[in-house]
C-alpha cells in the first residue's frame, strides 16, 4: 500500500473561517449591502470567485470583479493574522513526515495565501506538491488538482484525501481515492448522506492511529 495523503488546505490543516466570513460580509455591505443575509451563511470552501457569484446573485455581472479585488486585498493583507492552526496540527505533519509519507495539498484557496501561509508555518519541507485553484494558466476544480498530483507521482494513486466538503469527498471519489473526513471542518451543514468515507476524524490527530 502506498504511503501518500493529500490535504485539503482550509477547513483541514489551518481554520481560517473566522477571516473569510468577515471579509465576504464586509465587502458585501460595501458592494452589494442587500445581499448581506447570503455573505453570513455561504458556505466556506469553494473557489473565491465562485463564492462571490453565489453572494451576488444577479449583480455578479456588475460587481464580480470589484468583489473579487476588495476580498483579496483585504483577506491577503490580514491572513497571517487571523489565520489558526487547528489543534495538533503541526504534529500531525511532522509525525506523517517522519514515518515516511508522502504529502501534497489540493485547495480551492489562491496559491498566493497557501503559501504565505505554508512559510510562515515552516511547513515547506512537508509537501512534495501544491496544487492551487489559480497555479495553472486554467482555474481547476479539486479533482483535476488531484488527477494532476497523481500523473506527476504514481504514489499518490493508492493515496488517501482529508477534506471537510462534500467536494472534497467527490474529488476523492473521482479520483479513486479514500476519503477522510474532517468533521470538525466547514462542512458541518451539508448533506453527507450519499458520502461513504473510508474513515471520519473529529481532529487531525486521529490520523495518526488510522496510517500508523
Amino acid at each position: 500500500m502506498s504511503k501518500a495523503i493529500i490535504f485539503d488546505f482550509d477547513g483541514t490543516l489551518v481554520n481560517s473561517e473566522k477571516l473569510i466570513r468577515k471579509t465576504f460580509i464586509d465587502v458585501t455591505r460595501k458592494i452589494a449591502p442587500n445581499r448581506s443575509s447570503i455573505a453570513k451563511k455561504v458556505l466556506i470552501g469553494p473557489p473565491l470567485e465562485d463564492t462571490a457569484k453565489e453572494i451576488l446573485g444577479g449583480q455578479r455581472e456588475k460587481f464580480l470583479n470589484k468583489f473579487v479585488e476588495d476580498f483579496i486585498s483585504i483577506h491577503d493583507n490580514e491572513i497571517l493574522a487571523h489565520t489558526s492552526l487547528y489543534n495538533n496540527s503541526n504534529e500531525t505533519l511532522s509525525i506523517l513526515f517522519q514515518m515516511g509519507y508522502k504529502m501534497a495539498i489540493a485547495t480551492n484557496k489562491r496559491e498566493g495565501p497557501t503559501k504565505k501561509l505554508i512559510n510562515h508555518y515552516n511547513w515547506g519541507g512537508y509537501f512534495k506538491f501544491l496544487e492551487c485553484s489559480d497555479n495553472n494558466a486554467l482555474m481547476r476544480n479539486k479533482s483535476q488538482m488531484i488527477a494532476n498530483i497523481i500523473s506527476n507521482d504514481k504514489d499518490f494513486k493508492d493515496s488517501f484525501y482529508v477534506g471537510d466538503t462534500t467536494e472534497d469527498y467527490k474529488a476523492a471519489d473521482f479520483n479513486n481515492l479514500r476519503f477522510i473526513k474532517a468533521k470538525y471542518g466547514y462542512g458541518k451543514m451539508q448533506n453527507w448522506d450519499s458520502v461513504k468515507s473510508h474513515k471520519e476524524i473529529e481532529s487531525i490527530g486521529e490520523l495518526i492511529s488510522i496510517l500508523s
